[in-house]
């Protein structure tokens, strides 16, 4: 089966400084890794205050990373991050699915604007005409 793309969303303790949540961060890459993953993208987005109060935290440090491998990657994964010290929520979401989609409706409006290209231009609109009305 082809690799399908996930992004593990992870909130680690706000307690923890960058160092840490850069650590933190690379354990998960590892874990990934182990089960023949590949991280494509990571993104910290820092500091944020939390929706709702987790674990006794109104805030928490954010890291996005995106990763290709096979679907049993994520049973294993989301395993080893539950059991991690220092992340207090996650979330995995797979986004294959909406990225063929996305490209999908990419392609149909490029194969339509070339069409209306091909066609030549458009006729300029013409002016209103008054209408009559019969009494």
């Amino acid at each position: 089966m082809s690799d399908r793309t996930y992004e593990i969303l992870f909130i680690a303790d706000p307690n923890l400084g960058e160092p840490e949540v850069d650590a933190l961060t690379t354990h998960v890459q590892g874990y990934v890794e182990k089960e023949g993953g590949r991280v494509t993208k990571v993104e910290k987005w820092g500091k944020k205050r939390l929706a709702y109060i987790v674990h006794k935290h109104r805030e928490g440090s954010y890291v996005l990373l995106t990763v290709d491998g096979p679907a049993v990657l994520v049973k294993e994964v989301e395993r080893r991050i539950r059991v991690t010290d220092g992340v207090i929520k996650f979330i995995t979401v797979r986004v294959d699915e909406e990225l063929r989609k996305a490209e999908g409706r990419r392609a149909r409006r490029a194969a339509e604007e070339a069409k209306r290209r091909a066609k030549g231009p458009a006729r300029p609109p013409r002016p209103a005409e008054a209408e009559e009305v019969e009494l």
